[in-house]
């Protein structure tokens, strides 16, 4: 679960599919593609694109952190942008990022 005004919402991911409904940005039910995975001493970050995003989604990559210093449970973030180039450059002026809560 995402919290705040803008990262209220959810994000659940399957084998087959990622949904990320956020107040801002709908991203229901798609299939993905893992583009980036990295499980280092920092922690594990993963980017998903999303191959059949609908209209209401504006975050097409979805980069998933969560750092090595914290529970399974806590210290996962995601971060949505409209292109793998954005999220690649981790440019921030088209992103929106949500700390996740159980």
């Amino acid at each position: 679960m995402g919290s705040g005004r803008a990262c209220y919402g959810m994000l659940t991911i399957t084998a087959r599919r990622i949904t990320w409904i956020t107040t801002f940005s709908e991203c229901r039910s798609s299939a993905y593609t893992i583009r980036d995975r990295r499980d280092g001493s920092d922690g594990l970050t993963i980017t998903y694109e999303l191959r059949q995003p609908r209209v209401n989604c504006r975050y097409r990559n979805l980069v998933l952190t969560h750092s090595a210093s914290s529970e399974n449970a806590i210290g996962w973030n995601v971060v949505g942008y409209p292109t793998f180039d954005s999220a690649a450059q981790d440019r921030s002026d088209d992103a929106l990022g949500c700390y996740l809560d159980e």
